[in-house]
């Protein structure tokens, strides 16, 4: 899957303020449709993109922000993956890079087969192994800014739209089951996750949206060991999953008495 996978929207509306009376904020939250693509998207990092994983994790994922006023971003474990690890909370420094080593975070063992090796394909070399897939889910930009400036009640609605999404896209996890020369596929339902929420992109312009990485590792139950994980499911269902985001998310500012209204 390209870093520059094409986004499709899936939920348009406008959002205004309701019944409350704060009727001069019309327009601040404006089209949800505003955004040129969906705000669910799949980027992937190899083994050989995070030889630094040190820096990737201290500098981007838990790097603090002007708009929470510097302030180092913890993470949140997630996935019934994480659970079986007994990662659970704030995530920490070193079970974080012990996975992207494919390692167990508690016992430093390999969690998986496959090791972060490189080898060489048509006069290039290439990661034996994916690290982790980077799931982002945004809010669009005039509603970042409300909720960031105005209203702190839509970030919190946002942190619990992305759990259930999530939750609904793990059910999607699936690894590799070899018979011989042949193989298929079988559905694990277990991802070892962890979310990073940021509040701003590019020159600190705000922008709400959380990074939900997922290691590549699923506990196979029928042949019970950890195996890599194989996300061709989860990338079907993103349009799926993002509806959920949406779902949730419209009904939430619905009972804050935000009135969503459809795009014309």
């Amino acid at each position: 899957m390209p870093n520059s996978l094409t986004k499709v929207k899936i939920l348009r509306g406008s959002v205004r303020r309701g019944a409350s009376g704060l009727r001069h904020n019309t327009g601040v939250l404006c089209k949800l449709s505003e955004a040129k693509s969906s705000n669910l998207y799949v980027n992937y990092k190899t083994a050989e993109k995070l030889q630094n994983a040190r820096e990737y994790f201290r500098e981007h994922l838990c790097a603090g922000e002007y708009y929470t006023e510097q302030h180092k971003n913890a993470g949140e474990w997630f996935g019934h993956g994480a659970e079986k690890l007994g990662l659970k909370g704030t995530v920490q420094e070193q079970p974080f890079l012990n996975l992207c080593e494919g390692l167990d975070p508690n016992t430093q063992e390999w969690l998986t087969l496959r090791r972060n090796t490189e080898r060489r394909e048509n006069g290039q070399m290439m990661a034996n192994r994916r690290v982790l897939y980077d799931f982002t889910i945004s809010l669009p930009k005039s509603v970042s800014i409300f909720a960031l400036l105005k209203d702190e009640r839509i970030v919190r609605l946002h942190n619990e739209a992305v759990k259930s999404a999530m939750r609904e896209l793990e059910v999607f996890a699936s690894s590799q089951v070899h018979h011989g020369s042949s193989h298929s596929v079988r559905t694990t339902s277990n991802v070892i996750g962890a979310a990073f929420r940021h509040e701003s992109r590019r020159k600190l312009n705000p922008h709400l949206h959380t990074h939900c990485i997922v290691f590549n590792a699923t506990f196979d139950a029928a042949e019970q060991r950890w195996k890599a994980l194989e996300p061709a499911a989860m990338y079907c269902a993103q349009k799926f999953v993002e509806n959920v985001y949406y779902h949730m998310l419209c009904q939430g500012l619905s009972s804050l008495g935000y009135e969503v209204e459809p795009a014309k």
